[in-house]
């Protein structure tokens, strides 16, 4: 604690820290001390001041992993009393990774995955279209869970304005293996108003690898299908 410490409220003092916790141009080990104190202070606060290290990003890959492992052990030190403010840091954040793995490791898999579904949940509802990267994070990270009704929570990124969106959720589904996923996946490849081929042929492959067909729109696609494809029948195929 420095010295003008004793003279700040505790509410300055946190301020404090916060702010040289999340400063690209503090000295590393000044970063971590603060990081020190905010866990040692213990509060949901201080715990949240914590966290918010994980969306600033240093300019040299490995110290900013050093630095990213260093804080998810503090995080993990707290136990239980992390869990809520990792809750509440995830409805906000922007980079959702490593909160999600610590979350893995405090409460298990089904917790993070409830909580990547109350994220897309939230976005969907207030029509937010201004994170698309953080939508993107989460359905890729659910895509390698394979959980359950992902489709359901998946299905309407497909008509997100982001194609990067849309394609993460492509993958979140086909991860699945489920035929819930087949309708919602056909309805976005037939969609006319696509501009995406990327999109489209991801679509493509997955209905080819999981042979399912398109029947109730094979007279629709031909027209929009993107180059190396095409129907027999009414399956897919390359062409």
């Amino acid at each position: 604690m420095g010295m003008f410490d004793f003279f700040m409220s505790p509410e300055k003092r946190m301020a404090r820290h916060v702010r040289r916790l999340t400063n690209r141009d503090a000295q590393p080990e000044d970063r971590q001390a603060s990081a020190e104190w905010l866990a040692s202070e213990g509060s949901p606060r201080a715990i949240l001041g914590l966290l918010s290290r994980f969306d600033m990003k240093l300019d040299h890959d490995i110290k900013n992993s050093t630095e990213i492992e260093a804080m998810i052990a503090l995080v993990l030190s707290l136990r239980k009393d992390a869990v809520e403010p990792l809750k509440v840091w995830l409805r906000q954040c922007k980079a959702v990774t490593q909160p999600l793995e610590i979350l893995v490791q405090l409460e298990g898999e089904g917790v993070a995955i409830a909580s990547c579904y109350e994220i897309l949940e939230r976005e969907r509802a207030s029509g937010n279209d201004f994170k698309p990267a953080k939508k993107r994070a989460v359905l890729l990270w659910l895509a390698e869970r394979r959980a359950d009704d992902i489709v359901e929570h998946a299905a309407p990124f497909l008509e997100d304005f982001d194609e990067g969106v849309r394609y993460a959720a492509a993958e979140a589904i086909a991860a699945t293996g489920d035929d819930a996923g087949r309708l919602p996946l056909l309805q976005a490849l037939a969609n006319p108003d696509e501009e995406s081929n990327r999109f489209r042929a991801r679509i493509c492959d997955v209905f080819i690898q999981r042979g399912w067909g398109v029947s109730e729109r094979v007279d629709d696609l031909p027209e929009i299908l993107p180059t190396g494809y095409q129907i027999r029948g009414d399956r897919l195929a390359r062409a």
